[in-house]
């Protein structure tokens, strides 16, 4: 084709659309209609929009922290409620790759076989160490001969099953003098009191085990078992745990030891008790 009769057809077609289009002349009414939008000022100025943006980040990062506490309290390691700066930590246990060997207790000497109105199916310390393939378990209940040391990167807990109904109580004196009640405390298991003959409980509930903080020195264990409720334990338990005097808590603090360590002295009929020491290195 040559270019004349191409650019011939063309001319052709742009008169034709000319032609066919609608006419826009804007009128008076328009022209004051973009006037008024030009003058309006924003609803919202542009540094508020994104302080209302703001604003929404910060409710929803405080949402998901107020859920996390509420729902999943053990990702954080703050002290239980109530409870001293020094508390027993909680974490998901190693993987097993070769079960449990338990052993004989390896405790220090002089505290050997306790007999009372009370026992144990099972009453078992299990300790794992990092690195290692297998639990060790320390039957709390044989005689004890020598002692173990345990490390903040190593896991314990217990495993109890009481060969009758009993009312249970767990306590830890740790390397930094306090002691926590373990249980009953449901920031480490929401069973309660009586434990029925027969049912295995661990301490902590699984998947997680207790851990040391990071000051060394001697951890004791106290055990605790009573065909009845020991209210007076639990009353002096609480009045430690609340009071903000130092020298009032270490008056209640050895009071509470005392008992600990005389239950089956006062009680010898009702109640039985199992004290075990190990190193924190």
């Amino acid at each position: 084709m040559r270019d004349q009769d191409f650019e011939k057809i063309m001319d052709t077609w742009a008169d034709h659309e000319s032609e066919s289009a609608p006419e826009m002349h804007p009128t008076a009414d328009m022209y004051r209609m973009i006037q008024a939008k030009q003058k309006r000022k924003p609803l919202f100025p542009f540094y508020f929009r994104w302080a209302t943006v703001g604003t929404a980040v910060i409710s929803l990062v405080a949402l998901a922290i107020l859920y996390t506490v509420l729902f999943h309290p053990s990702i954080f390691s703050g002290p239980p409620s109530g409870q001293k700066v020094a508390f027993v930590g909680q974490r998901e246990g190693f993987v097993s790759e070769k079960g449990i060997i338990v052993k004989e207790t390896v405790a220090p000497r002089g505290k050997g076989e306790r007999k009372g109105p009370i026992s144990f199916r099972q009453l078992v310390l299990h300790f794992q160490k990092q690195g290692s393939p297998f639990v060790e378990g320390i039957d709390l209940q044989a005689p004890q001969e020598e002692s173990i040391a345990l490390t903040s990167a190593d896991n314990y807990r217990l495993l109890l099953e009481p060969a009758q109904d009993c009312y249970v109580y767990v306590f830890q004196l740790t390397s930094s003098d306090i002691l926590v009640k373990l249980f009953p405390n449901e920031t480490y298991s929401s069973v309660q009191n009586p434990l029925q003959r027969g049912q295995t409980h661990h301490l902590p509930s699984a998947p997680n085990w207790f851990y040391l903080d990071e000051k060394e020195g001697q951890e004791r264990l106290y055990i605790v078992a009573s065909t009845e409720p020991m209210q007076d334990l639990e009353d002096l338990y609480a009045q430690y745990s609340r009071t903000g005097d130092e020298s009032k808590e270490q008056e209640i603090l050895s009071s509470l030891l005392k008992k600990l360590d005389t239950v089956k002295e006062t009680r010898p009929e009702k109640a039985s008790d199992w004290v075990f020491v190990f190193h924190h290195q």
